[in-house]
């Protein structure tokens, strides 16, 4: 009896001390392509730093998501015809959960792709969506969609829209993956012009036809997601105030709009950090250890 409960005492120590994480952040992350940005916190601004470390970048969470990394920081400067014979892309690569990752800046060959091959593009879903998300669901079909597309297009909407702040990439127990995204508490002003001039296109057909503008606009830029050999387009309408605001042009990055998935469960991983006993859980554990060896001794003695 001596021996097999020093042996669980010492199991349970070993397992104290031995447990692997079962949440973690990116790891081993890499940019590839030199189109980027680099953005470190102070706490209340953002700010244009190179230099800066990215693992320190992204080891934050929704709760404080510090700096971020701009991929395909050059989208915004391109004209259309320039964004319409643009390939290059801009992708963030890592470790998570014991599985590779990838997240991408998009081309126009994105917004036009079909993942799903249900006929509509992302640009279209995406539409649609920024619809349904703003309470403007009843008005959407295929001539409000796919004018509101065309229009958007031509006001170079897309550009604005393909290159995604990264702040974190984390997961929990359950394997689900979380990426921040830093954007705009509103970004009305991407989306105002559009919004006009769809009201007077199809208003030549319908008369009476509004849109009504809303007083705010919340939307993400996109990521594109590779995993375990699926790729994805994550975005979210949904923004939490991020309490930063970039040093730079005093608006961009006051919002985290927080995408995710559901990946594997994590794995352990040797190289994951690993929690060590409190010195007083190994005394107690010595403590208890000591009362029943001496219990068992005293019943021996009694036999």
């Amino acid at each position: 009896m001596k021996f097999w409960l020093g042996a669980s005492i010492i199991a349970g120590m070993s397992a104290i001390a031995t447990t692997p994480a079962v949440a973690g952040s990116l790891t081993g992350a890499t940019l590839t392509g030199s189109d980027y940005y680099k953005y470190a916190s102070d706490g209340t601004n953002t700010y244009l730093d190179q230099n800066a470390i990215l693992s320190t970048i992204l080891q934050r969470d929704a709760s404080d998501p510090g700096g971020n990394v701009e991929l395909f920081a050059s989208s915004e400067t391109l004209s259309n015809s320039d964004f319409a014979t643009y390939t290059d892309v801009t992708s963030l690569t890592g470790d998570i959960g014991g599985k590779d990752i990838t997240l991408s800046s998009l081309t126009l060959a994105d917004w036009n792709s079909d993942l799903d091959r249900d006929g509509i593009t992302l640009a279209q879903q995406w539409i649609t969506d920024a619809f349904t998300a703003h309470g403007l669901g009843s008005y959407v079909n295929n001539v409000v969609v796919n004018t509101f597309d065309n229009l958007f297009r031509a006001n170079g909407g897309l550009q604005r829209f393909s290159d995604p702040n990264i702040s974190y990439v984390n997961q929990n127990a359950t394997g689900h993956i979380s990426i921040g995204l830093a954007g705009h508490l509103d970004a009305r002003d991407a989306f105002e012009d559009t919004f006009n001039q769809l009201e007077q296109k199809i208003a030549l057909l319908l008369p009476d036809f509004q849109v009504p503008l809303p007083p705010s606009i919340r939307a993400s830029e996109i990521v594109k997601v590779e995993y375990n050999g699926k790729t994805e387009y994550l975005y979210g309408f949904v923004p939490t105030p991020s309490g930063l605001v970039n040093l730079e042009d005093g608006t961009s990055h006051n919002a985290t709009y927080q995408v995710g998935f559901l990946g594997a469960p994590p794995g352990p991983s040797s190289s994951e950090p690993q929690d060590v006993p409190e010195s007083s859980t190994v005394l107690g554990l010595i403590a208890v250890a000591g009362l029943f060896t001496a219990g068992g001794k005293l019943r021996k003695a009694n036999c």
